[in-house]
């Protein structure tokens, strides 16, 4: 049987590393961090350990720590949008990442895509865009739509979200579909999304039905994980 254990300070390394990623990108340290004193007692942990998980928080790019100056946030907070009122909420989300449109085609089907959009014929209309807040790109999604009724998005103004665009090509949705996952990078996605080809990316895959619960779009987004967060909030 595979050994499970953990040594206890590694478990006091690695539940500190997360939950000062946690605080730091949630904005609860905004100019500066406690001192490695302050952090050690708050946390009941050794100062040790607080250096080990400071550490690990630079190597990564999270925050940055300079002689004289303290342990300071790098301001790389990732901007959030809410799964759940893309959903199950009436009307059009009002969320925004920032997309820039960087290609609209009529493409063969890729048989992949059939596989998800049954309705599709031989060709599909391929929307690629980026999320690009503050010149940076966080993400990049290509969808691929259901020809003709998809024939609108061709001149819609894409306006926030995906949604807005539907909307705008007077294409209402019923439902949606998602997957998410984690990958690596690799070299060119690396490349598209300026990040590093080891860095860890969120993967999803969309399906997006319109108003008769039929597949519209379907689409693949990659998102740098480090500058975007997945929200979502469920009553009972």
């Amino acid at each position: 049987m595979t050994d499970l254990s953990e040594a206890p300070g590694d478990a006091a390394r690695r539940r500190l590393t997360l939950l000062l990623r946690a605080a730091i990108t949630r904005g609860d340290h905004p100019e500066r961090l406690p001192t490695d004193d302050e952090l050690a007692a708050t946390y009941d942990v050794p100062r040790a350990v607080v250096r080990d998980a400071l550490s690990a928080l630079s190597d990564v790019g999270i925050l940055t720590r300079t002689r004289g100056m303290g342990t300071l946030p790098v301001d790389n907070r990732p901007a959030s949008f809410n799964l759940l009122s893309m959903q199950t909420e009436p009307g059009v989300p009002t969320y925004t990442l920032h997309p820039r449109v960087i290609d609209i085609a009529t493409v063969p089907t890729p048989r992949m895509v059939a596989a998800r959009l049954p309705t599709a014929g031989a060709e599909v209309l391929r929307v690629e865009y980026l999320s690009v807040p503050d010149d940076q790109v966080d993400a990049v999604s290509t969808g691929f739509f259901v020809l003709p009724k998809a024939e609108p998005l061709r001149t819609a103004a894409f306006g926030d979200n995906v949604y807005t665009f539907l909307a705008a090509a007077g294409l209402a949705v019923s439902a949606t579909d998602f997957v998410i996952g984690a990958i690596a990078a690799g070299d060119s996605l690396a490349l598209r999304l300026r990040s590093r080809a080891s860095s860890a990316v969120l993967f999803l895959e969309q399906t997006i039905h319109d108003e008769e619960g039929d597949p519209l779009g379907f689409s693949v987004v990659a998102m740098r994980g480090d500058r975007l967060a997945v929200f979502s909030h469920a009553h009972g």
